[in-house]
This record gives structure tokens, C-alpha cells and sequence, in this order.
């Protein structure tokens, strides 16, 4: 029923009849809100009863009744009750600009106007007055304005849609909460036998050993999470253990960067070394090959005089034939033209001989042009293999400096690999740590909420078992008072009937009350047990997640020992690339000697060709001259020939003139004339076989004479082969000074190895003592540092080692090279003897020379006597052939005009002759003067030897002083290096300080970030399941959330933190400022040092 205000009374039904004293004019509320209005749209917090569970429930719109219409209906509500809930009431009508406050009690403007919903009498302006039959219960006069809210509770004549749509939308909700209540409150009286407690004994009996189960398994994580601790704790001490381990080692490393800087410096200075005396190896390969060359040219000079003294034999033999061509002349005229056709053979021969003489002058000339020009070529490759040497130096050099960057590049990659690895490990671990006290402090959640769901869950099991006894007993004494209230009824008879059943009524109502509260008592307690189940789903979920985590940080460790596989295997590929480098280093010093090796072979090689070639067309000349000779001693055995055979003619010739004289004679005359030619052919037989003794006497003597000039041959061939010993013993003592050179280099050698160890001992010296003065100090480590200060003991020692024996070295060195000089002056003095020897045994084979000329002069009256007595006989046998003479005249006469003119040939050939002598005597001056000329140079060699083994015994003096003064000058540098040392330890020093003061920090702002990260992690889990439960009353309200943004307004607090910030982060700044200055000042040695090592390393270049 809806609340209907009072009206003013009135007496009678017409206010005519009213007097003016019956008048009321007193002020009546034209509208008085009901009691209890505002009530009805408070938050009934603690509503909640044991009688009344579902008071705080409410019933959420259905989304199958949700309309635009009753959108807007519902906002314009919800704005509605907020500003009456916020305590914010409306401006009445009279507070409002502009109104008129009449006298009467009448509605308010609105409702007078002619558009208001209200109105309802008001005709032609006229005041509305009640009915005549109005009463107390009658209409109101003015009716109450709906946007205040006063017809909520009517009966919806005059609502707009919206607000009819709205209420019956209430109205619908009302009802389908009544329909639910209804349902579970049947539901529950299903429930209510005994299966039912039994199934909830069951389920209770099932929760409290799911409970013991997940206690069991909450202790088992915890093992496993302290176990899982006790692990990572042990992983973080071994990367601990080999982050130290990599200090150490890229300390080590350091070191050892040093030493391998030093050991590179050195063999850039062997290499050099080996440059320069393969370069003076070259050079004398090069004069070897001039030396070669020169020797050739001995060589061919040697065979051009050996041919002229050829040419002068054959002269000579053509001499002696002409001779006996003129001795034979006058006795033998038939012997004229074979005398005439051999002085043709001999002509052309010694034409020949002349043609093939020139032909040798030309040869050797072009033989010397061509040596000449090889020499030029020779020379012109020196240059360029000069050239080219210097530009593959340059490029080695370039290869080297871009491998050496490249090395750097790829250290430099690989450190910052192994830095980016290890701060990956750093991030691992902190996401370790932060999802290890993530997941502690979830588990730690989840076991506070079982263990309150749990004492919950007991504590409602309680009351609800006490409750249903409660309930039982009381029902049961219910029932038991309706049986006696009945049973009274029945014996008072029929007029209690009524009171009974109303009663009977009242107890069925009671208990279906009574039932329906438990059912709602035990939908509450489902509705737990659903928390319950959820709770347990949840803690199910829990249990999942510290799974995950456990296999998180299982596959994290896995990750951390992947990462540190993968960092082994980068360090193992770095060192394999440092071993690949120094193989290529050493590929390529092997590259260069095989390349230089090459070039010599080819030098070597060409330079044989040349000497095979020379050799070769010597052979050719050689052979081609022995067949000359061959053919000329075959044409002196046909001359020979001949000559018996023109005398056999010749006797034929005689007999065949006797017997034509003997035909013209008589018988006597023939008979007397064949015996007086008899005895003449006796006589001349005689003679002829005298001469023919003769000629066999001569040739024997030949003979003799061409063995003679063979042993003379050969024993100039044993001076010539001297001489080359003489050669070799030079190239030898060459050989000896080029390895006194070589003792210099490896002295030279010695001495920068020295250098280095005593470098070295006095660096390793500083570094001990610097540890052994920091193993004091607090703070360091000193099993490190004495672990160190052993290493660098025991490196010492080796070193002091390795300098005795550098030292035993040198001075065997010095007894070699001492050594050396000794035999070189041995030497000296034995080439010396070997020297006086030769020319002793030149001046001898010249007597011998002398000796055989005499003979030779000896034999030569000796031949000409016997011509001489030849032509005695030719002249005595001529008497007796004075008659075959007048036969032959005639072809005399032609063999006179063919003598003449072989006479003038002969002059001529004589003259060809004598010319050839001179020019054979020139030649053979011109080879003596080059002899002699050879032994002056090899003299000039020999004091060139001298002075240089005076050089060398000078500067091995100076390089003895020089090394003393250098150990002085080393002694110097260590104690300049042993302070660098200490300075470079005091830097270092800083540096430490540094980096602690840094590691000190960045571990500060971890732990800050850390904490704050937390923090706000935290914050925002709260604000989130803050929010989460706003919402979810929001939803259950059935309002939803206003999605405009409102600024966040600035607060003091904010301002005084980001204060309290800024001092802080001064403070932290200043503390950081000096660690700062220290870093800046490591910069700065750090800088100068490099800049000392270029300028030292330009130093180098230019020394190069």
C-alpha cells in the first residue's frame, strides 16, 4: 500500500458556508516523505545473520535482460541514489532562483504549469480547491514531483516509460529471486535426511585428508626448495670460484701478451737479420756468377790459343811441305803437278783454317757481347728482384699489421662475448633469485590461505554440525508438541479442531522457515565447500606454478651450464685461432724462404744453363777441332801415299825411257846402256831409300815433338786445375768470413736474447717485490698473491737458467769465432805457399817451353840439312837424266810457269804466315797479361781477406766492449723498469680501488632496484586485487564502471620523495666523484704509456 499524505479537514462539504472564524490558514506540508526512505538505498554492511545468510547477496542482472532502455534507466537510477547516498540533496523548488513564495500552501511553481505532469485541477488559473465530500483518506491536493524521488513507492499511474520499464525490471528480479529462494529452499528440504549427512560426513572426511595429502606435499616442496637453495647457493660459490678463476687468467694473460709482444719483437729482428743475409747471399750469388763468367771467358781465350797454336802446326807442316815441294823440284818434274795438287789441298785448307779461325774470333766476340749483355741482364734482375723484394717486404708488412688488427678485433669480440656472456649469467642469476622469492613468497601466500581456509573450513563444519543438532532437537520437540496439542484437540473435542490446525499451521510454517534457513545454511556451506574446492584448485595451480618454477630453474641451471660450455668453447676457438695464427705465421716465413729458396735455384739454374751452354759449344769446338786434326793427319798419310806412288811412277817412267833408247840403239848400246841404267837405278834407289829413312826419321821426331807439346798440355791443364783449387780455397775462406758474419749476427743474437731475460728477471724482480709489499696490505688476497710470488720464483730461476746458458753460449761463440780467424790465417799462409809454388812451376814449364823451341830449332837444321843432302843426290841423279829432260821440257816449262806461281802464292802464304805469328804472339801476350792480371786481383783479394779479418777482429773487440757497456746500460734500464714497475703496481692499485668502489655500487643499485622492483611488484598485486574486488562489488551492484580518466593530482608526498631523492642521488654522486677522479687519472697514464709504445715502436720502424 502505497503512503498517502493527510489533506487540510474540512467541516463541510462547500467553503461557502464556512465562516471566517472556522478559517484555518496554518502552513501544512503539501508532501511528508515516509520513515525509513533513505534507509532503503544504504550499504546494509553486517546485514548478514545466522537467520539471514543471503542478505548481502545480491541478485546480478540477467544478461538476457539487459536493453538499451533499461541502460539508461539504470544509469539515471544509479545517478539518482549516488547523489542521495553521497548526503547531496536536491535544491527545492523554493531555494531556486527566481521563486515566489505564496501564502498559501500550495505546490510549488512546477507544478502550476500548464506542461507539468502534476498538474491536475488547475483550470483557467483558478485555485484548486478540494472536493466537498473530500475526507482524510481522499486524493491528495498536490501531488509529489517524481525527480525527487516521492513515487517510488506508488503504484506507477504517472511514471514516465523508463521508469515503468525500470520497475518492472525490479518487480522481475524481485520474482526470480523469490523463484531461486524458492528452489534452493526445496532443494535443501530434499536434503535434509540422513543420506545427506552422511554424504556430508564423507566429504568432510575427504577434505581433512585432501588437508593431511597437501601438508605432506607442502613439506616435501619446502625440502625440494631448500635442496633447490642449497643448489643454487652451491652454483653461485662455483661461479664465484671461476669468475676469480678468470681474473687470474686474463692476469696471466696479460703477462703472457707481454712476453709473446717481446718474443714477436725478436723474431721481427731475426727475420730482419735473415733478410739482410739473404740479400748479401744474393749479392754473392751474384759474384760468384761474375766470377763464373769471367772464368769462362778464361776458358775461351784459353781455346782460342790452344787453336792458334793448332794453326801454327799446320803451318808449320804445310812449311815443311813446301820444302820438300822445292827439294823435290829439280830431280822429279813428274812429281811437279801431285806437288802442285797438295799445295791446292794445303791452300784451301789453310783457307779453310783461316775461315774457321774467324769464324772463332767471331764467336768468342759475340761469346763476350753475349756474356756482356747476360751480365747487364744479370744486373737488371738483381734490381728488379731488389724491387720486388722491397715491395713483398712492404706487403708482408701491411699483411702483418692487418693480421695483428685483426687479432685484436677478434680478442676484442671475444672478450666482449665473454663480458655479454657473464652478464648474461649476472641476469640469470638475479631472475633466479627474484623468481626464487617470487615463488617463496607465493607459496608462502598459498600455505597462510590453506591453512585459514583450512581452520575456516573446520570451524563451519563445527557450526554447522552444531546447528543441525540444534535443529533436530528442536524439531524434534516441535513435533512432539504438535502430537500432544493434537491429542488434546482430539480429546477436547471438536471446537480446538481449528485452534489445532491453526496451530498444526503455524509449526508446518515454523518448520518450513526453519527449512529454509538451513537450506540456505547449507547452500552457504556448498558455497564454501565450492571455495574450498577452488581454494584447493588453486593451491592444485600453486603446485603447478612451484613445478614450473622448479623447472625453470632446472632449465636456468641447464642454460647457466650451456652458457659456460658455450664460453669454454669460445675460449678453446680463440686459442685454436691464436695456434692457427702462429701456424700461419710460420706457413708463411716458410712461404717466403721456399720463394727466396726458388728465386736462387732460378738464378742457380740459369746460371748453369748459361755454363752448360758455353761448356756445350767449347765440346763442339773441341770435337770440331780434333776432326781437323784427324783430317789433317789423314791427309798427311795420303800425302805420304802419294809420294811412294809418284816415285813407283816415276821408276815406271825411267824403265820406259830406257827401253824407248834402247829400241833406237843398237843391241851393245842397249845392252851397255840397261846395265849403266841399272847401276844408276841402284844408286838412285839407294838414294831414294836414304831419303825415305830420313822422312821416317823426321816424323818419328814429330812424333816426338806432339807427345811433348801433350805433356806440356796437360801439365798446364794440372796448373789450370791449381788454380781453381786456388779458387775454391778463396771461396772458401769467403765462405769462412761469411760465417764469421753469421757468429756476429747470432752474437748479436745472444746479446737481445740477454737483454730480454735480464728485462725480463728485472720485471719478474719488481713484481715480487710489489706482491710481496701487497701482501700486507688489507683486503688482498694472499693465497693468490703467494701462489704468484711462487710462480714468478720458479719463472725466475728458469730465466736465470736460460741466461747461464745464453751466456756459456756467447762465450762459445767467441771461442768459435776465435777459432775461426786462426784457421783463416792458416789458410792465408798456405795460399800464400801454394801461390810461390804455382809460379815456381809456371817458371819451370816456361824453361821447358824454352828447352823445346831450341830442340824444336835443333830438329829444323837438322831436316834441312838432309833436304839439302837430298838435293845433292837430286842434282847427282839429274846428270844421268839429261837425256829425259829434252823429252820433258816442255811440260817443264809449264811446271816452271805452274812453280812460279806457286811460288808467289807461297810468299803470299808466307806473309799470311808470319802475320799469323804475330798476331799468335800478340794473343799470347794478351793471355799472359790477363794472368798476370788474375794473380794481381787474387792478391787484392787476399789483402781484401786480410783487412776484412782485421775488421772482423776490431769489431768483435768492439762488439765485447760494447756488450759491457750494454750490461751497464741494462742494469740502468732494470732499475728505471723496477721503478716503472712499482709506479705501474700503484696504478693498478687505483684501479682495483676503483673497481671495487664500482662493483660496490652497481651491487648497491641492484640490491635498490632489486628492492624497489619488489616493492612495487607488491604494490601493484594490491592495487590489482583491490581493484579486482571493486569491480566484482561493482558487478554484483550492477553498475558499470565509468571509463572517463581523471588526472592524478601532484601531493606533497610525492614532492618530498622526489626531494629526499635528489639529496640522496647529490650524496651518492659526490661519494662517486673521487673514484671518478681515480679513473680519470688511470686514463691518462693508460694514454701517455700508449703513446710512449708508438712512439718507441716508430723508433724501430725507422731504425729498420
Amino acid at each position: 500500500m502505497a503512503y498517502v499524505p493527510g489533506t487540510p479537514q474540512t467541516d463541510a462539504g462547500d467553503v461557502t458556508r464556512m465562516g471566517a472564524t472556522g478559517l484555518s490558514f496554518s502552513m501544512e506540508d503539501s508532501f511528508q516523505a515516509p520513515a525509513g526512505r533513505d534507509s532503503l538505498f544504504k550499504p546494509k554492511g553486517g546485514a548478514r545473520t545466522p537467520r539471514n545468510p543471503l542478505a548481502t547477496i545480491r541478485n546480478v542482472n540477467a544478461k538476457n535482460e539487459f536493453t538499451p532502455m533499461l541502460k539508461s534507466a539504470t544509469t539515471n537510477r544509479t545517478r539518482q541514489m549516488n547523489g542521495l547516498l553521497k548526503g547531496n540533496m536536491t535544491t527545492p523548488a523554493a531555494l531556486k532562483p527566481g521563486f515566489n513564495m505564496s501564502n498559501t500552501p500550495l505546490p510549488e511553481a512546477s507544478t502550476m504549469d500548464m506542461h507539468s505532469s502534476s498538474f491536475a485541477e488547475s483550470v483557467d488559473g483558478r485555485t484548486p480547491v478540494p472536493d466537498p465530500n473530500s475526507s482524510a483518506m481522499s486524493t491528495p491536493m498536490a501531488l509529489p514531483r517524481r525527480a525527487e524521488g516521492e513515487m517510488d513507492n506508488g503504484n506507477g499511474n504517472v511514471l514516465t516509460l523508463r521508469e515503468q520499464e525500470a520497475r518492472l525490471e525490479q518487480i522481475d528480479k524481485e520474482n526470480f529471486g523469490l523463484k531461486l529462494k524458492i528452489h534452493f529452499l526445496e532443494e535443501n528440504l530434499q536434503k535434509m535426511g540422513p543420506e545427506f549427512n552422511v554424504r556430508a560426513l564423507q566429504e568432510n572426511i575427504s577434505l581433512k585428508s585432501e588437508k593431511v595429502t597437501m601438508s605432506r606435499d607442502i613439506k616435501q616442496y619446502t625440502k625440494d626448495l631448500k635442496a633447490a637453495e642449497h643448489e643454487l647457493e652451491t652454483y653461485r660459490q662455483q661461479l664465484r670460484e671461476y669468475a676469480e678463476k678468470v681474473k687470474r687468467r686474463h692476469a696471466d694473460e696479460g703477462m703472457r701478451e707481454e712476453m709473446d709482444e717481446l718474443r714477436r719483437l725478436a723474431e721481427e729482428r731475426a727475420g730482419e737479420v735473415e733478410r739482410l743475409e739473404e740479400k748479401l747471399a744474393e749479392a754473392r750469388s751474384v759474384e760468384d756468377e761474375l766470377d763464373k763468367v769471367s772464368a769462362e771467358l778464361e776458358n775461351a781465350q784459353a781455346e782460342v790459343s790452344r787453336r792458334d797454336q793448332l794453326l801454327d802446326e799446320q803451318e808449320d807442316k804445310v812449311e815443311e811441305l813446301e820444302k820438300r815441294l822445292e827439294s823435290s823440284q829439280g830431280s822429279q818434274s813428274s812429281e811437279l803437278e801431285e806437288k802442285e795438287r797438295q799445295l791446292k789441298q794445303q791452300a784451301d785448307t789453310i783457307a779453310e783454317l783461316e775461315e774457321q779461325l774467324r769464324s772463332l774470333r767471331e764467336s768468342q766476340d759475340t761469346n763476350v757481347a753475349d756474356k756482356e749483355r747476360q751480365l747487364e741482364k744479370q744486373s737488371e734482375k738483381i734490381e728488379d728482384l731488389e724491387d720486388q723484394l722491397r715491395s713483398v717486404e712492404n706487403a708482408k708488412d701491411a699483411e702483418i699489421e692487418a693480421l695483428q688488427s685483426k687479432i685484436d678485433t677478434a680478442a676484442d669480440g671475444k672478450d666482449q662475448e665473454i663480458r655479454e656472456l657473464e652478464q648474461q649469467l649476472d641476469d640469470f642469476e638475479r631472475e633466479l633469485e627474484t623468481a626464487e622469492n617470487q615463488k617463496r613468497h607465493e607459496l608462502s601466500v598459498v600455505e597462510e590461505r590453506l591453512r585459514s581456509m583450512e581452520r575456516e573450513k573446520d570451524a563451519d563444519i563445527k557450526e554447522l554440525q552444531r546447528r543441525m543438532q540444534t535443529v533436530q532437537t528442536d524439531k524434534e520437540a516441535e513435533l512432539e508438541a504438535i502430537r500432544e496439542r493434537l491429542e488434546l484437540a482430539e480429546s477436547q473435542g471438536d471446537n480446538q479442531v481449528q485452534l489445532a490446525q491453526q496451530s498444526a499451521h503455524d509449526a508446518r510454517q515454523k518448520v518450513v522457515e526453519i527449512t529454509r534457513e538451513k537450506g540456505v545454511e547449507i547452500e552457504l556451506l556448498q558455497s564454501r565447500v565450492d571455495t574450498a574446492e577452488a581454494k584447493a584448485d588453486e593451491l592444485d595451480d600453486y603446485r603447478r606454478q612451484l613445478q614450473d618454477a622448479m623447472q625453470q630453474i632446472t632449465r636456468f641451471q641447464r642454460e647457466v651450464a650451456s652458457y659456460e660450455q658455450q664460453v669454454q668453447q669460445l675460449r678453446q676457438t680463440i686459442s685454436q685461432k691464436d695456434r692457427d695464427l702462429i701456424g700461419m705465421d710460420r706457413l708463411r716465413c716458410e712461404r717466403d724462404d721456399a720463394t727466396q729458396e726458388m728465386t736462387g735455384l732460378r738464378s742457380t739454374l740459369t746460371s748453369k744453363d748459361a755454363q752448360v751452354e758455353a761448356l756445350n759449344r767449347a765440346t763442339r769446338e773441341r770435337d770440331a777441332l780434333a776432326r781437323e786434326l784427324d783430317g789433317l793427319q789423314r791427309e798427311r798419310d795420303n800425302l805420304v801415299a802419294k809420294m811412294t806412288s809418284k816415285d813407283e811412277q816415276v821408276d815406271a817412267l825411267r824403265k820406259g825411257n830406257n827401253d824407248r833408247d834402247t829400241l833406237v840403239s843398237t843391241l851393245r848400246q842397249e845392252r851397255d846402256n840397261i846395265e849403266r841404267e841399272m847401276r844408276t837405278l841402284r844408286s838412285t834407289m839407294s838414294g831414294k831409300d836414304t831419303q825415305i829413312e830420313a822422312l821416317q826419321r823426321v816424323t818419328r821426331e814429330r812424333d816426338a815433338l806432339s807427345r811433348d807439346l801433350t805433356n806440356l798440355q796437360s801439365s798446364l791443364q794440372t796448373r789450370e786445375r791449381d788454380m781453381s783449387n786456388l779458387q775454391k780455397k778463396v771461396d772458401a775462406q769467403e765462405q769462412t768470413l761469411h760465417e764469421l758474419k753469421q757468429l756476429k749476427s747470432d752474437l748479436s743474437d745472444r746479446k737481445r736474447e740477454l737483454d730480454t731475460a735480464r728485462r725480463t728477471i728485472s720485471e719478474r724482480d719488481a713484481e715480487l717485490d710489489a706482491l710481496r709489499s701487497h701482501a700486507d696490505e688489507p683486503g688482498t688476497q694472499l693465497d693468490v698473491m703467494q701462489d704468484l710470488v711462487r710462480k714468478r720464483d720458479d719463472e725466475l730461476e728458469d730465466l736465470r737458467d736460460e741466461l747461464n746458458a745464453q751466456r756459456g753460449e756467447v762465450e762459445r761463440l767467441q771461442q768459435l769465432a776465435e777459432e775461426r780467424l786462426e784457421a783463416l790465417e792458416d789458410l792465408r799462409d798456405t795460399a800464400r805457399r801454394e801461390k810461390q809454388d804455382v809460379e815456381d812451376e809456371l817458371e819451370a814449364l816456361l824453361e821447358q817451353v824454352d828447352e823445346t823451341n831450341e830442340e824444336k830449332s835443333s830438329l829444323e837444321e837438322k831436316i834441312s840439312l838432309l833436304e839439302s843432302m837430298i838435293r845433292e843426290k837430286e842434282s847427282q841423279s839429274t846428270a844421268f837424266q839429261t837425256e829425259t829432260r829434252a823429252m820433258q821440257r816442255e811440260q817443264k816449262a809449264a811446271l816452271e810457269t805452274k812453280i812460279k806461281d806457286l811460288e808467289s802464292r807461297m810468299r803470299e802464304k808466307d806473309s799470311q804466315h808470319r802475320q799469323l805469328q804475330t798476331e799468335a804472339k800478340s794473343a799470347q801476350r794478351d793471355q799472359q797479361f790477363a794472368l798476370e792480371k788474375q794473380l794481381r786481383d787474387l792478391e787484392g783479394l787476399l789483402r781484401e781477406k786480410e783487412s776484412q779479418l782485421r775488421l772482423l777482429q776490431a769489431s768483435s773487440k768492439s762488439i765485447q766492449h760494447k756488450a759491457h757497456q750494454d750490461a751497464i746500460d741494462l742494469d740502468e734500464q732494470a732499475e728505471a723498469l723496477t721503478k716503472r714497475h712499482i709506479k705501474e703496481i700503484n696504478g693498478l692499485a687505483k684501479q682495483i680501488q676503483y673497481l671495487r668502489a664500482r662493483c660496490s655500487r652497481a651491487e648497491g643499485f641492484r640490491e635498490a632496484l632489486g628492492y624497489q622492483k619488489r616493492f612495487f611488484l607488491m604494490q601493484i598485486q594490491v592495487y590489482s586485487e583491490c581493484n579486482q574486488q571493486d569491480l566484482n562489488l561493482i558487478s554484483q551492484m550492477g553498475i558499470t564502471p565509468d571509463i572517463t580518466i581523471h588526472e592524478r593530482r601532484p601531493k606533497l608526498k610525492s614532492a618530498a620523495l622526489a626531494v629526499i631523492a635528489a639529496i640522496r642521488m647529490q650524496k651518492l654522486s659526490e661519494g662517486w666523484a673521487v673514484n671518478r677522479k681515480i679513473h680519470d687519472q688511470l686514463k691518462q697514464k693508460l694514454e701517455a704509456m700508449r703513446r710512449q709504445s708508438g712512439r718507441n715502436k716508430g723508433g724501430l720502424r725507422i731504425a729498420r
